[in-house]
């Protein structure tokens, strides 16, 4: 049973179980084992290190969370010294006021400093509607439109049910009957399934869930604590 965990981290909503899947009443196929999370959750606490010190406000370094970033939507330059790796779910409301409120300001204050990639992690018993629209912005991403349908399911002026997801495709220009042919495909399901299981293996259990430079971040902190870590990861990286 999900639940909301007194001991998540402020500003997460957190599964006190296992991560969610895409529901196979959707026609997803493949399902998440509870003993498969456990296996690769202990593998992802054994990839974590001690950093020598807590200004980045984080005492955990995750370096392999940083990898395998082809193909993925990228807010920012390739070559910028920090990159930024957000696990997020559509259905939760401190993802929502992070991205809202906090996002823009740290691509305005890091602009050209710092790559941005977002993961999907639904936390479906908790939110029914997060892993379809995790699965509709995976079709968007298909057609180039990532970051613009993104915004569009966090402000949900149209809800996150299919005549929403499908208004915001048109409502950004997608093309209709490619976007409903993906979102209708077992491919969107397996990326999300993919940033699932990624995700668990570096110890994700709430969302958001941030990885700068591997520095882990929990939470819908003020925007201060994230612009720590992100100061000591340039600083680190820049060799200062």
């Amino acid at each position: 049973m999900m639940q909301k965990n007194s001991d998540s981290p402020e500003g997460s909503d957190m599964d006190s179980s296992a991560p969610g899947a895409p529901d196979t009443s959707q026609g997803s196929t493949r399902v998440w084992s509870l003993t498969k999370f456990l296996i690769v959750f202990g593998v992802g606490v054994g990839l974590g290190f001690s950093i020598a010190d807590g200004r980045g406000g984080s005492r955990v370094v995750y370096s392999g969370a940083m990898s395998e970033q082809e193909g993925r939507a990228v807010h920012g330059p390739d070559e910028a010294p920090v990159t930024i790796v957000e696990y997020t779910d559509y259905e939760c409301s401190f993802c929502r006021r992070y991205n809202r409120l906090i996002l823009p300001e740290i691509l305005e204050t890091y602009e050209g400093r710092i790559r941005y990639i977002v993961r999907h992690f639904p936390l479906v018993q908790m939110h029914p509607a997060a892993a379809k629209a995790a699965e509709a912005a995976v079709c968007a991403e298909q057609q180039g439109s990532f970051w613009e349908y993104h915004d569009l399911l966090f402000a949900q002026a149209q809800g996150l049910a299919l005549e929403g997801l499908q208004a915001y495709a048109d409502q950004i220009g997608l093309e209709s009957d490619t976007f409903q042919a993906c979102l209708n495909s077992e491919e969107p399901a397996r990326v999300v399934m993919d940033d699932l299981e990624r995700g668990a293996a570096f110890g994700v259990r709430g969302t958001p869930a941030f990885f700068i430079n591997g520095r882990v971040v929990y939470g819908a902190q003020p925007a201060e604590a994230f612009m720590r870590t992100i100061d000591a990861a340039l600083e680190e990286a820049e060799g200062n």
